[in-house]
């Protein structure tokens, strides 16, 4: 069989070939990096990433990196890129997580590229379901439709699909209905770093 080629189409020696643990794609090998060009090969993974990536999986893709190092890289190169104002886009924390963000302003743009339509915007019945998940969970349906005094099967159905929630567990009620929670995906949607950065409930009674 013939041997492995690289991009430049040389031989890739055998002893260079490192097999996927789940006997799956090959994993193409990485030299080790110094500090600033870590710093440059994380601002690479990150542009090309579409979703938040967490310190250690950031770490298995630089070569099994410290995690701790690359935490302090992460953050070095958020201060960096979040004090340079021409810059479209700031690095953001959320969901467990660290991704590009398109800075607020430029939002319409994107949208108009991507023909994100205003239809897919979530109703206010919509919101209120999953605002009561959020300060509730984990949640049975019958609980969120006594708060809300009307079906949520709909809205329930609805947030699954966008993936906002997930069913999390049983309940030990009679019956052992399903209890729901948040996603991760809900997290990014709102820009949330954890459950935490929710505004309090004191809070929410001010701004209505």
């Amino acid at each position: 069989m013939d041997e492995p080629m690289r991009q430049d189409d040389t031989l890739i020696p055998p002893e260079e070939i490192e097999a996927a643990p789940d006997g799956g794609d090959i994993l193409e090998p990485v030299e080790s990096l110094g500090r600033e060009e870590s710093r440059q090969a994380l601002y690479a993974l990150l542009f090309a990433a579409d979703r938040p990536l967490s310190a250690g999986r950031l770490a298995e893709a630089l070569g099994d990196m410290d995690p701790d190092i690359v935490a302090m890289l992460l953050e070095e190169l958020r201060e960096e890129l979040n004090g340079r104002s021409e810059l479209p886009y700031s690095l953001c924390e959320i969901a467990g997580g660290y991704q590009l963000m398109t800075k607020p302003q430029f939002a319409p743009f994107v949208r108009r590229l991507f023909q994100i339509k205003k239809s897919n915007r979530m109703s206010k019945s919509l919101l209120e379901t999953l605002a009561i998940i959020a300060y509730k969970q984990p949640v049975t349906r019958a609980e969120v439709e006594a708060i809300r005094g009307v079906s949520v099967s709909y809205a329930f159905d609805q947030l699954q699909e966008k993936r906002l929630i997930k069913v999390s567990g049983v309940s030990d009620l009679p019956g052992r209905p399903k209890l729901y929670r948040t996603t991760d995906e809900f997290l990014t949607t709102f820009g949330l770093k954890s459950l935490k950065e929710l505004p309090s409930l004191d809070e929410l009674k001010i701004l209505d």
